[in-house]
């Protein structure tokens, strides 16, 4: 129900850009709406790797839903993936005469010699 109401609000949202139509000329924008729906479009599709329609279809369905998956010869929707539990471990890296050596957690006495810093999200096994 609640994905419902969600484009129900979009739809009428998008029914006040009549507004622009109107009188008043120093408001309405140059690019015809079209052309502003397919730059919005492909926005979305070189960030999120989505259209605007696979995000709304996807809210609907509650899948994980791509054109572009579905044209390389994959199936259009997928079932969302489960969130399994994750360790993030932090390892702390200093410079020494000879090499790098790592730590996981910071040195404060070599705070200078930080070489960088590696985070790794590694699953929790549930034995």
């Amino acid at each position: 129900m609640g994905r419902l109401l969600v484009v129900i609000s979009v739809i009428l949202g998008l029914a006040g850009c009549e507004a622009w139509n109107g009188s008043t000329r120093a408001l309405r924008p140059n690019i015809p709406p079209a052309t502003t729906f397919v730059l919005l479009d492909a926005a979305s599709l070189i960030n999120t790797h989505k259209t605007i329609d696979d995000h709304l279809i996807s809210l609907l369905t509650g899948m994980d839903c791509s054109t572009v998956r579905a044209s390389k010869g994959d199936h259009y929707c997928l079932e969302p993936p489960e969130n399994k539990p994750v360790y993030i471990r932090t390892t702390y890296c200093y410079k020494s005469l000879a090499a790098v050596s790592c730590y996981d957690r910071p040195l404060n006495s070599d705070a200078t010699q930080l070489y960088g810093v590696r985070i790794d999200r590694l699953p929790v096994s549930e034995d």
